[in-house]
């Protein structure tokens, strides 16, 4: 039983959920479409109050959130599925053309700027902060950490220290 008092479904055999918020059609899709190909379920939201209806009916394992959403953005989302007790346990990566470092600036206080995003977005719960562009290959390692982090190996979840064999490729 799960804190609620309702069974705890078998795990062991199920894939990692995603919940995916975005504005932008174009790349919800096309994250969506890598996720799926890595073997993941994805659900996707177009701004912050679908989103938070979404995270709060699905209960997904992973969200990955813009920052610059319509009507709440992406930091007031996360503080919020943070407050909630029935998401706070929910990870959060942050994937937002907001706060990155690594693109050059010409004064210290732009590189000050994207840095308080950063904060921002740790403060606010998030687990991870990614800056767009990212690599596919950055953006799926950071999956796989925070998934297990919560359990997961690579796509199954993980029983008493052990992945069903269906899960695990052998």
């Amino acid at each position: 039983m799960d804190e609620v008092g309702k069974p705890k479904p078998d795990m062991a055999n199920t894939q990692a959920r995603i919940l995916c918020i975005d504005p932008d059609t174009v790349w919800l899709t096309t994250l969506a479409t890598l996720l799926e190909k890595e073997g993941y379920q994805v659900e996707t939201a177009r701004d912050g109050l679908a989103g938070i209806e979404k995270a709060c009916e699905t209960i997904p394992d992973l969200i990955i959130l813009e920052v610059d959403l319509v009507g709440l953005d992406g930091y007031r989302v996360c503080e919020y599925l943070k407050r909630d007790p029935a998401t706070a346990r929910i990870g959060i990566l942050f994937l937002t053309a907001k706060g990155n470092v690594n693109e050059p600036v010409r004064e210290a206080w732009e590189f000050a700027e994207k840095v308080k995003d950063r904060l921002k977005g740790f403060d606010s719960g998030a687990l991870e902060f990614l800056s767009k562009p990212v690599t596919e290959k950055d953006l799926l390692q950071r999956v796989k950490a925070l998934l297990w982090t919560a359990g997961y190996s690579t796509v199954g979840k993980i029983q008493d220290g052990k992945q069903s064999q269906e899960n695990s490729g052998h």
